[in-house]
């Protein structure tokens, strides 16, 4: 478990919210000075409380009677979520989805270097999306121990990618974003963010069943 600033154990949700927190303020600046907790969550479609208790992990950034500091707290978490270090990131698989990621220029904004693409189709390799170049799958060991990768996303047939997993893992990569049909045999300490779109997709249509 991460630890917050009092010790205390920073539950998986509350990770999980502080890049929307980050994308409110960023949102804010510009547009005021300070916000109170009880506006915040209005905006955020939750309580003052939660609010208070999310950002109290991470440090006290509020002042009773005037509320958070936008330009500040929208700095303090960048900071806590690294943003203005640049970090290193490959996709594998160029199909629909690694071209789509590939092409998706939010990734640059956020603070990450999309270094290269990897694929097993002999017929993609050498070629350049966005400027990215697309390399055999056969090389992604000698690659990942030549440069330092962070995060890993993996976007190939659920078939392979535990295996694909496999050689991130001994060969140093800190991270996965999983959209493979598939959930990764890996230490559970190991950071790995599923994306199953699918499922998304059926709990959304089994929410619009039940209300209809």
């Amino acid at each position: 478990m991460i630890k917050g600033k009092d010790g205390s154990n920073i539950p998986k949700v509350v990770i999980e919210r502080i890049p929307r927190y980050y994308r409110y303020f960023d949102w804010l600046d510009g547009q005021a000075e300070k916000i109170s907790s009880k506006k915040l969550g209005e905006l955020m479609d939750t309580s003052a409380s939660q609010v208070r208790l999310d950002l109290s992990y991470f440090g006290d950034f509020g002042q009773q009677g005037y509320g958070y500091n936008v330009k500040k707290l929208k700095r303090e978490l960048g900071n806590i979520l690294d943003i203005n270090t640049k970090k290193q990131v490959i996709i594998i698989g160029a199909g629909n989805i690694g071209r789509a990621l590939t092409r998706f220029n939010a990734i640059k904004e956020a603070g990450f270097d999309l270094m290269a693409l990897f694929d097993v189709k002999p017929i993609l390799i050498g070629e350049r999306i966005s400027d990215v170049e697309i390399h055999h799958i056969e090389e992604l060991p000698s690659y990942l121990d030549t440069h330092e990768i962070s995060i890993a996303v993996l976007a190939v047939p659920k078939q392979v990618a535990n295996d694909v997993a496999r050689v991130l893992l001994e060969h140093g990569v800190k991270g996965i974003l999983n959209f493979s049909r598939t959930d990764l045999e890996v230490p559970k300490e190991f950071p790995i963010e599923n994306i199953h779109i699918i499922d998304k997709i059926l709990a959304l249509a089994f929410i619009i069943k039940s209300n209809v």
